[in-house]
């Protein structure tokens, strides 16, 4: 998957901004606070129909413009498509080759971008449903199955816990939602396991290879159901179980809207043993882990968007790092100084100056 090129009117701090990019290796350069990370926002947010900063996307329109428009035009093999996207006061549309589509399910995961921030670290210590969202938003991006299934769950959910409010509950409704509800999770809970099993095949040997350091990283699926067979009837059972609590405190108290996915290194909470050094290179060799996920599962290379990441590596980590990616996948990496080891590898650099793209210096 390559992106070729990329435009932007009224999105953050760009009026008007169009890139060609190179199919391996760029380099966007600029002094801080000039919009090399909102570049990057423009292209996560045709791979996720959204913004992964901010959630109010009237922020993401230039100010005092009436709408933001993104486009960019990718190839996968020989095939080409152009994505587009208008965000307006109202919402936003999105386009394939020029046409409105009328489900978000038809347009993620068209173009397929893995991002790593400095910001990614925070995930660790954040609260689970920042980490639910990680492992929704890759699992969506590779199967339509799993974002329609998690839309109906929280369709059900929200009813569920509306009808738990009542002063008097209809228990025969609740019955019938609690087996719509376990259907749904069937799917969601297998393919989450599947995701989890799929990173930890991969993880260990990439944090090695990244940091020479000999311990072992895993996830941990903090599952709803304790049993190793989630089945329709266990899944019914757990809501048998904790009815009572949920009529007391109005809320559905169990299901995968609680889940967790637990980071550990040495089968220990990384949150409580791991240095900051540590936790980098795990949250790289888990982005690593991503992309070779969505190739196994697609057949596609996804994009790889690195935001200000060399900065916080050693010489040694940054050379293997770009080892890791050059041949393999298209990157994009913003930079405010670029190392000089790099003045012998093959790259294309755009510099970024208040919005505007500039002749880059190199």
């Amino acid at each position: 998957m390559i992106i070729e090129t990329l435009k932007l009117r009224n999105f953050r701090n760009y009026e008007n901004l169009e890139i060609a990019f190179d199919p391996k290796l760029n380099v966007i350069s600029g002094r801080n606070a000039q919009g090399k990370t909102n570049l990057l926002e423009s292209i996560v947010y045709l791979s996720l129909t959204r913004s992964h900063r901010i959630l109010n996307e009237k922020k993401l329109i230039r100010e005092d413009m009436p709408f933001a428009e993104i486009r960019c035009t990718f190839r996968n093999g020989e095939e080409s498509r152009e994505l587009g996207a208008v965000i307006h006061p109202h919402g936003k549309t999105l386009l394939v080759n020029r046409y409105p589509v009328k489900k978000s399910s038809d347009f993620i995961g068209l173009l397929n971008v893995v991002i790593f921030s400095p910001d990614d670290l925070y995930l660790f210590n954040d609260m689970p449903k920042e980490r639910r969202k990680v492992m929704n938003q890759e699992i969506t991006k590779i199967s339509s199955k799993y974002l329609l299934a998690l839309n109906r769950y929280q369709n059900f959910l929200r009813e569920r816990n509306s009808l738990l409010k009542n002063h008097s509950v209809d228990e025969t409704y609740l019955d019938i939602l609690d087996e719509q509800m376990a259907k749904e999770q069937l799917l969601i809970i297998e393919m989450r396991r599947s995701f989890i099993q799929r990173i930890n095949h991969q993880i260990t040997d990439l944090y090695h290879e990244l940091s020479e350091d000999d311990i072992n990283v895993n996830i941990r699926y903090k599952c709803c159901i304790d049993e190793e067979e989630c089945t329709l009837e266990t899944l019914q059972n757990m809501y048998r179980t904790c009815r009572s609590r949920d009529l007391e405190n109005h809320v559905s108290t169990s299901g995968i809207h609680r889940e967790d996915m637990i980071f550990r290194i040495d089968e220990k909470d990384l949150t409580q043993t791991a240095s900051q050094g540590q936790k980098r290179m795990v949250m790289l060799a888990f982005k690593m882990a991503l992309l070779k996920y969505i190739r196994s599962e697609t057949g596609k290379s996804p994009v790889l968007l690195l935001d200000d990441v060399l900065s916080e590596l050693d010489m040694s980590r940054q050379k293997k790092l770009l080892e890791m990616v050059n041949d393999t996948y298209q990157c994009v990496i913003t930079a405010t100084e670029i190392p000089e080891h790099m003045k012998n590898v093959h790259y294309k650099e755009f510099y970024i100056h208040q919005g505007r793209l500039e002749t880059a210096r190199r």
